[in-house]
């Protein structure tokens, strides 16, 4: 009974732990970044698979930062942030393809039922032209501003929550990106 309660108490030590600075098909991903000021720590990262007919293609590596560990989809919708994800491309992507990709993406995997949802995925949407592999798509949700970047360069902000939460259920929601993503985003 001793040792259950010593492994239970390590590993539920473990789990509020950050992940320590990793590294995804050449991809580095700091231990933690400094946003606005805060601390953020790696959460979680993961690879982010198309399969075209049956060849798996590596599309990107996709990571959360967060103030404290989120191991629970539950706890990021709950989080009051600052949260970054990025996104580390690893093909060359056209314009109409990174359109497409996202738009496809928010119909599949985002709760947007709220007023004016259509009108901020498309404004999202829009802030995107070709990607190059190497260049990293962030999205910073801080307050109830989502702030969008590519490779350090601001390209346009969103305002409210309502937005950020339909952002995150694309990752984190019942019908995420790939459930195997969800888990690695979560440091599962």
């Amino acid at each position: 009974m001793k040792t259950r309660l010593v492994l239970l108490a390590l590993s539920l030590a473990l789990t509020l732990l950050p992940v320590q600075a990793l590294q995804i098909e050449g991809v580095n991903l700091p231990a933690q970044k400094t946003v606005n000021g805060q601390v953020l720590q790696l959460n979680g990262a993961g690879l982010r698979t198309f399969k075209l007919l049956v060849v798996p293609i590596k599309v990107y590596v996709a990571s959360l930062y967060a103030p404290s560990p989120l191991r629970t989809a539950d706890a990021v919708f709950a989080s009051p942030g600052p949260l970054q994800m990025n996104f580390t491309f690893l093909q060359n992507v056209s314009a109409s393809d990174v359109a497409k990709a996202w738009r496809s993406q928010f119909d599949a995997s985002a709760a947007g039922n709220y007023p004016g949802f259509a009108s901020d995925r498309d404004t999202f949407i829009g802030f995107f032209g070709a990607l190059s592999s190497g260049d990293t798509q962030t999205v910073l949700f801080s307050g109830g501003t989502t702030t969008v970047s590519v490779n350090g360069q601001t390209k346009g902000t969103i305002a409210g929550t309502n937005f950020q939460q339909a952002f995150l259920s694309m990752w984190f929601g019942s019908n995420p990106v790939t459930p195997e993503l969800k888990a690695a985003l979560l440091g599962n």
